[in-house]
């Protein structure tokens, strides 16, 4: 290491008044937050887009978009009310030796995926309900 890094020599910094500070940030923040703003509305409506026109969607996005719960979601899920989409599935094969005869035995899994709401259903389920209702002319 060099002798002249080690040293520290103090360093002419001109100090920024407050004033002059405060007077930039004032002009600056109306700026920043207008951009601020538009940058989120745009990506919450990008989000809100994209769920709207999903045919799936998670369980947790689900839950929160319903205002619901996710114990009530499952007992809906239980019930019939929400139906799953088909999620892809996959095959594990596992080598496992056995604790009373010490034998190596082979066991065969299926390892399903994330779980997602199918919106297409709950879209036709809610279309035919309102269809029904007698308070809605068509």
């Amino acid at each position: 290491m060099s002798h002249q890094n080690a040293i520290h020599a103090p360093a002419d910094k001109k100090v920024v008044s407050k004033e002059l500070l405060s007077s930039v940030v004032s002009e600056l923040l109306p700026a920043l937050e207008s951009v601020v703003s538009k940058t989120i509305v745009n990506s919450i409506s990008l989000q809100l887009t994209t769920l709207a026109n999903s045919p799936t969607i998670s369980k947790k996005d689900f839950a929160a978009i319903n205002g619901i719960s996710s114990a009530v979601l499952e007992k809906w899920i239980a019930n019939g009310v929400v139906l799953l989409a088909t999620t892809p599935s996959t095959t594990i094969t596992q080598q496992r030796k056995n604790r009373k005869t010490g034998q190596m035995q082979t066991v065969v899994m299926e390892r399903h995926g994330n779980a997602l709401i199918n919106l297409e259903a709950w879209r036709q389920k809610n279309r035919q309900q309102a269809i029904k209702c007698r308070y809605i002319k068509p």
